[in-house]
């Protein structure tokens, strides 16, 4: 599936945004050339139920990276990202307890169930690559967050800029706003991500090919199979057999510091902005995450960069290393952070009533893919066309979403 208006080839959380007091913040976006690999880490310990991943990376010295600082994203022009594979990767927590770390797909690394975030604890990552080098993290101790009050959204037919082509310039968004009180008495500093549900009914898109089922280890799959009596840019979608929901991540980050209203109750502050992909109900979690101060810093100083880099036709400024650093050589600029989070979810389904004269397709498909879904028909070769299994993925789930609620 197309997915391009959500991410780019590689999705990373580098954390290297600042923001202003209130709302979001535009992207700055920073070129630089790459004359070896680059390290590329993704972590965050927090205090969520569920699996919790790690990803490494490494950037091809052979192509010219793209970075949107404050969008958490890196990508490569013309080669995509490796990751980077059979890593030794363990999790210190308090400087005592070690957790060994399971790569269970190519450059993701998940956390053992019995480690779970817990504020006050520390947390250090620490990892080792298969050609002998050493990488650790600065220790990061996880601070409590404040607990969403209440939280209400607004329908913004100018949401989100250049967000899908579906609608061109502006896609619509549901605005989400809350209250809550910053304690009095410390600093603070939050940060604000969303994941959104979205039900989908196409399930296979299959270039050059065909989509069959077969039996397999775990009972029915399905997969696409290249077909070469078909053109090469013949394309078929399949429907799904079954409910199934798409899995969308926030992209931008929104941050903020309590220096200035440190104890004060914060009402009606935009933190989230979710694209209207769809009118059909939806199901959104809003994260608020406590931040701690070496991130807050680290942000800092790319906000600075941002802000001082001068002209559009100045050479853009390099990439700012994080908290992790190779063990014998310090001058190794690793890309990245990580670090420790404590997150108050405050869930709700947005069941779009407050939509107003706007004709949207109720068809996820064609609003992420820019067009409607090519069906592959019968044929006396082929007279039975299978539905599509729903692959459960980081991105895609076929089991009902806690929360979710079909009527209000």
């Amino acid at each position: 599936m197309n997915r391009s208006f959500v991410s780019a080839k590689f999705s990373i959380f580098l954390m290297m945004l600042f923001t202003f007091l209130h709302g979001c913040v535009e992207p700055f976006s920073v070129r630089f050339d790459t004359p070896k690999e680059y390290i590329v880490v993704d972590g965050v310990v927090t205090d969520m139920d569920g699996p919790q991943y790690i990803k490494l990376a490494k950037t091809n010295p052979d192509a010219v990276n793209e970075s949107s600082e404050f969008s958490q994203t890196i990508w490569t022009i013309g080669e995509s990202t490796f990751p980077l594979t059979k890593a030794k990767v363990k999790i210190i927590v308090n400087s005592t307890q070690t957790f060994n770390l399971a790569e269970t797909d190519p450059g993701v690394y998940q956390l053992p169930a019995a480690l779970k975030g817990k504020v006050g604890d520390s947390y250090q990552l620490q990892f080792e690559t298969e050609t002998g080098n050493s990488y650790e993290s600065s220790s990061e101790k996880m601070l409590p967050v404040a607990p969403v009050k209440t939280a209400y959204d607004v329908f913004n037919p100018k949401g989100l800029p250049n967000y899908s082509a579906y609608y061109r310039d502006f896609t619509p968004s549901n605005d989400i706003y809350v209250n809550f009180d910053d304690p009095a008495g410390e600093q603070n500093f939050y940060r604000w991500q969303w994941t959104l549900w979205e039900t989908q009914k196409t399930c296979a898109t299959c270039n050059q090919g065909k989509y069959y089922l077969f039996q397999s280890e775990n009972g029915i799959d399905g997969d696409c199979f290249k077909d070469l009596t078909l053109k090469y840019n013949n394309i078929y979608d399949y429907t799904c057999a079954d409910l199934c929901w798409d899995i969308f991540y926030s992209s931008e980050i929104t941050i903020f510091s309590d220096i200035y209203t440190n104890g004060q109750s914060q009402k009606d502050k935009l933190v989230a902005q979710i694209p209207l992909l769809q009118a059909n109900p939806c199901l959104v979690s809003l994260q608020q995450n406590s931040l701690t101060p070496n991130a807050y810093r680290f942000l800092k100083l790319i906000q600075d960069q941002a802000v001082n880099s001068g002209t559009l036709a100045d050479t853009p400024p390099a990439p700012i290393q994080g908290n992790v650093l190779n063990v014998k050589d310090k001058n190794e600029l690793i890309i990245g952070f990580f670090t420790a989070s404590s997150v108050a979810e405050y869930k709700t389904m947005l069941w779009r009533k407050n939509i107003l004269n706007l004709a949207v397709l109720n068809q996820l498909f064609k609003t992420i893919n820019n067009r409607d879904p090519i069906l592959e028909e019968r044929s006396a070769e082929r007279p039975y066309v299978p539905l599509a299994i729903c692959k459960n993925s980081r991105s895609r789930t076929p089991f009902l979403p806690k929360d979710w609620k079909w009527t209000q």
